[in-house]
């Protein structure tokens, strides 16, 4: 179990949705964003079949994406994200891994919307930068994947504070022994002051049940908080903690995450 739970990354790797004018709303035509992120997580201990706490090698994972948004219409906003990831799992697996992570490649469609809300779908391709299927470090991180996904959107006011909701619910597509995945993630963010973003964020993985080889049925559930501030026009700085707080036969991590964002 202990080995299995050392070998199942958890990855973020689509992971972390950015939320400036994206999530489920669109770009304006020849409008877009760029948010460089930076996401450093390590854990001692993962979840088992149980749900219960175990000790695991130390495993520490460091994440660079840049995420790129563009309006193609106002209907359509093309996605671009490569990454650049390292692993270090400690003894007695004694691994580590350094390179390019996954590439995503998709679009964003707006299917319905009015004054407040927005439905959309999306459909991203996921190509791996690992390839070495027998490094522990890589494993679960070298096979395609689709991800597609429905999005709703909704501004609202929290008394005086503008606010939203966006809300995601995706089934993944993975190839090889790891099993499919169905996700849903959800943000609300709101502003006490026009220059800041609070953001508080629910990321959930379940697997199908398909899963074969080294790999497990994973269920899994992050948190994420984080403070956005606008420190100049059409530039922002994030800061925030991101968490595992329940799953199965997944890793109990704890990080950081930071970024900057651009929108032109």
């Amino acid at each position: 179990m202990i080995a299995r739970l050392a070998l199942a990354l958890g990855l973020i790797a689509a992971g972390l949705p950015t939320v400036a004018r994206a999530g489920a709303w669109m770009q304006p035509e020849g409008h877009g964003q760029v948010i460089v992120s930076g996401t450093y997580t390590n854990s001692d201990k993962g979840f088992d079949d149980s749900g219960s706490a175990v000790d695991i090698p130390d495993y520490g994972k460091f994440e660079l994406n840049a995420y790129f948004e563009y309006g193609i219409t106002d209907r359509v906003t093309a996605i671009v994200q490569p990454q650049l990831r390292s692993v270090t799992i400690g003894a007695p697996t004694d691994a580590d891994s350094f390179g390019l992570g996954y590439t995503d490649l998709g679009a964003r469609m707006r299917f319905w919307s009015d004054e407040k809300s927005i439905l959309s779908g999306q459909a991203v391709a996921r190509i791996p930068g690992s390839t070495d299927d027998n490094n522990p470090a890589q494993v679960g991180s070298t096979g395609f994947e689709t991800d597609l996904r429905i999005l709703y959107g909704r501004a609202f006011a929290l008394g005086t504070w503008a606010s939203f909701l966006d809300a995601q619910l995706a089934y993944r597509i993975r190839t090889g022994d790891p099993s499919d995945e169905v996700r849903a993630d959800f943000t609300v963010g709101t502003r006490p002051v026009p220059k800041v973003l609070l953001l508080a964020q629910s990321f959930n993985t379940f697997s199908t049940g398909s899963a074969q080889g080294v790999f497990s049925d994973v269920r899994e559930h992050k948190v994420q908080l984080s403070v956005v501030w606008d420190f100049a026009k059409d530039w922002s700085l994030q800061a925030g903690t991101i968490a595992t707080v329940a799953g199965e036969e997944t890793l109990q991590e704890r990080g950081i995450v930071l970024g900057v964002w651009r929108v032109f």
